[in-house]
């Protein structure tokens, strides 16, 4: 029996006791709700950007105590002959009898080729989910109705584009790429992109060793950038990891590194156009709970592209004297230094002036309520003002109970987190790594604007309380510098949830300033509430017959018409948000009354479990004055 054979025989036995016996012991105990789920992947345990598509989808499903996920490697990257590939077949058949599945999930090329050949004779009608596939054909796909996924397509363009940017000196890109399935598929999208760069010269290397490949990137001078796309296997067969290979490049490499997938980060990638594994997985299972829970429909697509994002080093970009203005918009800097120190005392003294604020209006509160009583002793002498003394009464004692619930429920959550994190992070005996760090960074942020956000919404509705109203301030405004503004501010959430803003022109309005930026936060901090974790919230501003229109719409859990009404009466129903943020109840009433006021209006239109679509309606002073 040839060595491969035994081993994949041996293998064989040794998966048996936990995929076949047990398998059969397991069926009979699981309980009938509980549905099975097999991810097939296409390399190994261990490898980087399986494992970021692993991550990916266990978030999904970590909240689905009745899903069994079942992983499975076909290990192609260190194992890829036709020997190899026929025993995996009886390997897979066998296995194929033992556990019922609901959905499969494959990711790269490998794993969804496998169950394109072989899916319908092992797992036959049920719906595959593939992630990660480079050079699809997508016209095969109508002969597999049951496959449904997202295709891998590096952003070469956005990445060379990136290079020429960011160093218009250098004319020289040197390609690294390998001969495996991957590397080759690659290579055909970068050949229709390079065409579109004639002022640069591409030199790239597919055959070589890494002592060769080595010594090839050390006579690189400054004119040269190098392009890093995958190094698996060099021309001898050997496998070489993510982290092998790049690290051994970093080392003799004194020209700044590209790529365009995320397991190169954090190992010496200057930056690029980044695909990320991640997102992959999130996707894909995303889409297989859909599947499971429906039929097959015309409704979901059977492919698509998933978009990259602009992700640079600090370190290299101090490394190679780069400005963060020299990146393109809207780029992710990876190691950027944070200020903790700062953070938390800018925290800490949001929550004292949160603090004064509150209980400077529990005291007006309760200057109110006794007042409130003085007036109902003298009913009896003037009952002509029962009815006001009544309501007026009534509604003290709301405000008041208002009040202690936001103290009980809002700041002694803010002061608990800042406290935890500051004797975390005082505690000499424990070392905080990089992604600790950018996690505390995180929900200091969070705090923070949250205490600021409930501190101005109690100021508002305490100034109303007070004055009977706020004072108008009119002044003419872009409302689309305005809503770019606030989305910064919102940029770092704990659902790490996007924005995409229409904001193509200019949009003048006459009106108060601080009063249209309280509806808009608001606005947009509820959509992001709301929205699931890895959601986007769109938000498009025009005008129509003299009125101006700012549309905010999230796909997040959406509302009932119970809810909506509830908010027209401005007691709206509390709900907490996806990612645990409390809330108070304030916002979105003031919102209206300050609608009220500037005679706008706000229009909601939401169905549950769809998302919902906040539309607010203003018009100009000018022409409520000519009204």
């Amino acid at each position: 029996m040839p060595k491969l054979s035994y081993l994949l025989f041996v293998y064989f036995i040794l998966s048996i006791p936990n995929n076949t016996f047990s398998t059969k012991l397991f069926a009979q105990e699981q309980n009938n709700s509980e549905q099975n789920v097999l991810v097939l992947h296409s390399y190994h345990q261990g490898l980087a950007w399986t494992d970021s598509i692993t991550s990916g989808i266990r978030a999904v499903f970590k909240d689905r105590p009745d899903i069994n996920l079942i992983f499975e490697y076909l290990d192609t990257k260190r194992n890829y002959n036709e020997e190899y590939f026929t025993a995996l077949q009886n390997i897979y058949k066998v296995k194929a009898k033992q556990i019922p599945f609901q959905a499969i999930i494959t990711s790269d090329n490998a794993a969804f080729t496998f169950m394109k050949d072989h899916g319908s004779k092992f797992y036959p009608d049920i719906p595959v989910i593939y992630c990660g596939v480079n050079d699809l054909d997508r016209n095969i796909l109508k002969d597999y109705p049951n496959f449904f996924g997202y295709g891998e397509k590096a952003d070469h363009h956005g990445t060379l584009s990136s290079i020429k940017k960011i160093f218009p000196e250098r004319k020289n890109i040197f390609i690294i790429n390998d001969n495996t399935i991957t590397g080759k598929a690659i290579q055909r999208e970068l050949d229709e992109i390079i065409e579109e760069f004639e002022d640069v010269n591409f030199e790239s290397i597919s055959e070589f060793t890494m002592e060769s490949l080595q010594q090839t990137i050390r006579n690189l001078d400054d004119s040269y950038v190098i392009y890093l796309l995958v190094v698996n296997r060099d021309k001898n067969g050997n496998f070489i990891s993510y982290q092998k290979g790049i690290t051994q490049i970093k080392e003799v490499a004194h020209v700044p590194i590209f790529g365009s997938w995320d397991f190169y980060l954090n190992k010496g990638l200057f930056g690029g156009k980044i695909t990320r594994g991640y997102e992959q997985g999130s996707r894909a299972a995303t889409l297989a709970l859909k599947l499971m829970q429906e039929s097959f429909t015309n409704d979901i697509p059977q492919f698509n592209y998933l978009p990259s994002t602009y992700v640079f080093d600090h370190n290299e970009l101090i490394k190679f004297d780069i400005s963060i203005n020299q990146l393109p918009e809207n780029s992710i800097i990876l190691n950027e230094p944070k200020d903790l120190s700062l953070l938390i005392k800018i925290s800490l003294i949001s929550i004292i002036i949160l603090i004064l604020v509150v209980l400077s209006l529990i005291i007006w509160l309760k200057i109110k309520q006794k007042r409130a009583i003085v007036l109902q002793n003298l009913v009896l002498e003037k009952t002509s003002k029962l009815n006001e003394t009544n309501q007026e009464l009534e509604k003290v004692i709301q405000n008041k109970d208002k009040f202690f619930s936001i103290l009980a429920h809002d700041l002694r959550g803010s002061i608990g987190v800042i406290l935890n994190l500051s004797s975390f992070i005082n505690n000499e005996e424990i070392e905080i790594s990089e992604e600790e760090k950018n996690e505390f960074n995180r929900d200091i942020f969070h705090v923070v604007t949250r205490t600021s956000t409930l501190l101005e919404d109690l100021f508002y509705w305490g100034t109303n309380q007070i004055k009977g109203g706020p004072e108008l301030d009119y002044s003419q405004f872009d409302i689309n510098e305005v809503l770019q503004e606030i989305s910064k501010t919102f940029k770092i959430n704990l659902s790490n949830v996007s924005f995409e803003i229409d904001d193509s022109s200019e949009l003048k309005i006459n009106s108060d300033l601080n009063i249209c930026k309280f509806i808009f936060r608001n606005i947009i901090q509820n959509a992001i509430k709301y929205s699931n974790k890895g959601g986007c919230v769109w938000i498009r501003s025009y005008t129509k017959e003299n009125k101006f229109y700012i549309e905010v719409k999230d796909q997040g859990i959406g509302m009932s018409k119970e809810i909506i009404e509830s908010i027209y009466q401005k007691n709206p129903i509390r709900i907490e948000g996806l990612s645990g943020q409390k809330t108070t109840g304030l916002g979105l009433p003031t919102v209206l009354d300050y609608l009220d006021i500037l005679e706008g209006e706000l229009l909601i239109k939401s169905e549950s479990g769809k998302g919902s679509t906040f539309t607010i309606v203003l018009r100009s002073h000018e022409e409520l004055e000519q009204v």
